[in-house]
């Protein structure tokens, strides 16, 4: 029984070593997609990475050093006025976007693919929205203006997904007063196509995302669901049918699957035994999803 348990403790967790992998295909996708297509076509698909477009040629800058500076800033306007932390997958997630965005850029044709528009809008967003979608799923971020939607969110209470497209559209706008307004409104499509590509490809066809988890430890993580993913949450009464002891069911329904990604990580954190139930539903009515009328 001993030599057993000791052969058991020894074995090697591989699942960090495959978060990274994910991650690290993820940003090459999104590097792909924005040195073959978005960029030398001047589409500044939003985020940081447009506004980095942007830049690159108004100030004939590197795409990946501007985004890593413009990151950066943010997260230390971040840990400065909304005291967050950031943990090392989205510190690596957002070095290496920036690291091979320039990095491939010089191995690829420098004019991309195509200069027909509609292609590297459909083709670019596919790739970086896929990528995307990769470093949602790992609970990372590669930073951006998430952090300038929370920061509105504090001072305006102007909710993120409504800042996060205030700001996109700003930045297509920007997009437009320097390449013309026909780049501009590419890149509006861009902004559009490219939100669609990453939710599609991690929820599939549902809206949103209903989970029902069974624990024991039901306060400390509907706490944290409602301050860290910003979700409301609700308590059903249950009880063990075995055990017969009374418990809280958590109820809860996330919008994106990034969001599910985090609630896993945290139910993990706070209770690995805990039963989780994820479905798809497609339609949600209410505060923070669509009006009852």
């Amino acid at each position: 029984m001993k030599k057993k348990s000791h052969q058991k403790n020894r074995q090697l967790d591989f699942r960090p070593l495959k978060t990274y992998a994910v991650i690290t295909l993820g940003v090459i996708l999104v590097a792909l997609g924005l040195d073959l297509f978005l960029v030398p076509n001047r589409i500044a698909a939003g985020g940081v990475s447009g506004l980095a477009t942007i830049l690159h040629y108004l100030l004939h800058v590197p795409v990946g050093a501007t985004m890593l500076v413009l990151n950066a800033l943010l997260f230390l306007i971040a840990i400065r006025i909304l005291s967050l932390g950031f943990g090392i997958k989205s510190f690596y997630a957002t070095v290496a976007l920036s690291v091979f965005v320039d990095l491939l850029s010089r191995f690829l044709p420098p004019n991309g693919l195509t200069n027909d528009m509609i292609l590297a809008v459909l083709f670019g967003d596919f790739l970086t929205g896929t990528g995307m979608a990769l470093v949602f799923s790992t609970d990372a971020s590669t930073g951006g203006t998430d952090i300038i939607a929370m920061i509105l969110k504090k001072l305006t209470d102007l909710d993120v997904p409504k800042g996060l497209l205030l700001i996109d559209f700003t930045i297509t706008l920007f997009a437009a007063a320097s390449f013309g307004i026909t780049i501009g409104m590419y890149s509006l499509l861009a902004v559009i196509v490219n939100s669609f590509t990453i939710d599609s490809v991690l929820t599939g066809v549902a809206i949103s995302t209903q989970v029902i988890i069974i624990s024991m430890h039901g306060k400390k993580i509907a706490k944290r669901i409602i301050n860290e993913v910003n979700r409301g949450v609700t308590f059903l009464k249950g009880q063990g049918a075995y055990s017969g002891k009374d418990i809280d069911v958590v109820l809860t329904v996330l919008r994106r699957r990034r969001e599910l990604a985090r609630v896993k990580s945290i139910v993990r954190e706070e209770d690995p035994r805990a039963f989780m139930m994820v479905s798809h539903v497609h339609e949600v009515f209410g505060e923070g999803f669509k009006n009852i009328d």
